[in-house]
């Protein structure tokens, strides 16, 4: 969509304004001396159209004044931005004020506001100028970010400042910051149309498609390793649940769905085993009946064996006793004695029985006496040790039967840990089973089949996208329109009687330059002589960049400012001293000079005053197409960018 400029306007401190009126579609010439504000017109415009940073000259033109504002026209609708001078010091403004309409009457200042920013207005532009969604994507192996064309990247084709014009190293606009070579290169591909209008809507669907499709590799790749780690899982599960005895070793050679479904009814059946019952028995009680009958049983053995031991004394005795007793019978040496008096040896009378034989007679009673006692105490005796040794035998009966029954309850007290900790096994391993479910997630064969579908389908759709998009299609295209510009450029340089004009000029876009490819070699801007040749170029290159985006309806503003361009033809010092007429400086300088006008002229009339450029000069022609076309009277005297009285009042 054409855009053009209608009117520069400025506000004082006061809120007085100043305008410069511009036609559109035609050339448009501010010529004056030297200070009179011609060099600040390209960075205001530039600071109205969104530029943040304020490369506006300090002094006279800060100092005046308060408020910039550019009236733009593209086709019916009007728009009017407005940004006012950064404050104090700052270097940078970024608010600004849109209006947006048709035939828009200058506001006053109190009427400006901010209702938009450097970012709307970009976008605004952007839109107005019906840039379509575009993203330039890099090779792989560049570092640099995608980058989007919008109404910011057009600027580099729309200025051509005094330092700019006639540069034999530089061709674009801010050509030598940092990154904008390769912005601009990255996007005129676009400007020029070589890229598909649809092209980000391509890309986008391939970067989508793509994306897609890595993600379904992906994810059939996680269901193979899932299905892996997964079979190892449930195995492994499967393995500590027979250890706990919650399944048979035989479900280990189910395959994954069905090992899968096992466990999902393992969890949904288990509960704790409650069979087992401890008997009510104390078994401390039966401990303490236990030692009471080892007691007992000690006392009886006890006694049992001093019984013994005196029993087989008393038998020592009276076997002893009783072989004496048998000898003296036998040999009649011992007889009963009836009579004290009586020799127990040969029985005859004592008158005086004598001390031994009383105490020989009192002995062998006293001993027949407890031949009979110790007869007695014996059968006693016998009779208490098979007493003991009943109860004996009975207490060992009695331990034994206790002895089982605390073997009994212990055992029953084992199986019963036994089958608690069991229990509490199967639970943990329920729980990790159950945990392990909650967060699985299985694809059937089928749901693998639809994923393995959707691949194929994508990986044929991106490639039919690579096809459209193929980056060979572009480049062939860019170097069409590339070699259609430089077709015209070389009608030009003969026109303006460049150096080598004989030859073909072209664009190099990798370089940003012109060449002229000669039958010896390709001869690049830099290494062409005189600044004659250097502005040739660029007015070849500009106008031809512009009269394809015309001719191609290219969203890209349809005019440009050219800053002093005559400047080459003169001396320095006469150049910047020039107050009138250079007719009568030098004819071959004026006829160059009029030459460049008249290429000018030429340009919008054919492009049917599509094209509008407006030429910042020192140069006056008396030629009746030149003073036609300048929008003020020449800047001298008092004729300036800023009027005296704004200066005499700040």
């Amino acid at each position: 969509m054409n855009l053009q400029i209608k009117e520069l306007i400025l506000y004082n401190r006061k809120g007085e304004i100043r305008r410069l009126p511009f036609q559109v579609g035609k050339v448009n010439i501010i010529t004056g001396k030297s200070g009179t504000g011609k060099s600040a017109i390209i960075p205001i415009i530039d600071y109205c159209l969104g530029r943040s940073d304020f490369v506006i000259p300090d002094g006279v033109i800060r100092n005046t004044v308060s408020w910039f504002a550019l009236h733009l026209i593209t086709g019916e609708k009007e728009i009017f931005i407005a940004k006012p001078t950064p404050n104090k010091n700052a270097m940078s403004q970024s608010q600004a004020f849109l209006k947006v309409g048709e035939n828009i009457s200058t506001p006053d200042m109190n009427e400006l506001f901010f209702n938009s920013n450097d970012e709307g207005i970009n976008k605004y532009l952007s839109s107005i100028l019906n840039i379509s969604p575009n993203k330039h994507t890099p090779p792989e192996h560049h570092s640099r970010d995608d980058l989007e064309a919008t109404f910011t990247h057009t600027k580099f084709y729309l200025f051509q400042n005094q330092s700019l014009i006639a540069n034999e190293n530089l061709l674009f606009y801010r050509q030598l910051e940092d990154f904008i070579p390769q912005t601009i290169k990255d996007t005129l591909p676009y400007f020029l149309g070589a890229v598909r209008e649809d092209d980000l809507k391509l890309k986008n669907e391939l970067r989508i498609k793509k994306r897609e499709k890595k993600l379904l590799e992906k994810r059939l790749s996680n269901i193979d390793r899932k299905s892996d780690e997964s079979n190892k899982k449930i195995e492994n599960l499967l393995e500590e649940a027979i250890t706990v005895y919650l399944v048979s070793p035989e479900v280990l050679s189910k395959n994954l769905p069905e090992k899968l479904e096992y466990l999902k009814r393992l969890i949904s059946t288990w509960s704790p085993n409650e069979n087992f019952t401890l008997e009510n028995e104390n078994l401390n009680e039966k401990y303490k009946e236990r030692q009471n009958l080892l007691n007992s049983l000690k006392k009886v053995s006890t006694s049992l064996q001093k019984i013994k031991s005196y029993n087989s004394t008393i038998n020592s005795y009276s076997n002893e006793v009783t072989d004496q007793t048998d000898y003296l019978k036998s040999i009649n040496l011992y007889k009963e004695i009836e009579n004290a008096d009586t020799c127990p040896l040969c029985s005859s009378a004592l008158d005086i029985a004598p001390p031994s034989v009383q105490a020989i007679n009192s002995s062998l009673s006293k001993l027949s006496s407890e031949l009979e006692n110790i007869t007695n105490d014996r059968n006693n005796l016998l009779l208490n040790e098979i007493e003991l040794e009943n109860q004996k035998i009975h207490l060992k009966e009695e331990i034994e039967r206790v002895n089982k029954k605390i073997q009994s309850i212990t055992s029953t007290l084992d199986s019963f840990e036994r089958v608690k900790e069991i229990n509490h096994k199967q639970a943990i391993v329920i729980g990790r089973i159950s945990l392990y479910l909650e967060n699985f997630s299985f694809e059937s064969n089928v749901q693998i089949e639809e994923l393995n579908n959707r691949l194929r389908i994508l990986e044929s759709e991106i490639q039919n996208l690579e096809k459209d998009l193929h980056v060979e299609n572009s480049q062939l295209i860019l170097n069409s329109l590339l070699n259609i510009i430089g077709t015209k450029m070389s009608e030009w340089a003969k026109i303006l009687k460049l150096e080598h004009a004989s030859f073909p000029y072209r664009l190099d876009l990798k370089n940003l330059t012109v060449t002229v490819d000669t039958d010896d070699r390709p001869i690049p801007m830099n290494r062409m002589g005189s600044g004659e040749n250097w502005l040739g170029c660029h007015i070849a290159a500009l106008l031809s960049l512009h009269r394809m985006f015309i001719k191609k309806s290219r969203p890209v503003p349809s005019f440009l400012i050219l800053d002093q361009p005559t400047q080459v033809y003169f001396p320095p010092e006469i150049y910047r001293n020039l107050k009138g007429d250079i007719d009568e400086i030098n004819d071959e300088d004026t006829v160059a000079v009029k030459r460049l006008y008249d290429l000018l002229f030429q340009i919008c009339s054919e492009l049917n005053n599509k094209m509008q450029i407006i030429v910042l000069d020192h140069a006056n022609i008396r030629d009746l197409k030149f003073q036609s076309s300048l929008v003020e009277d020449p800047w001298r005297n008092n004729n300036s960018l800023i009027p005296p009285s704004w200066i005499e009042s700040n």
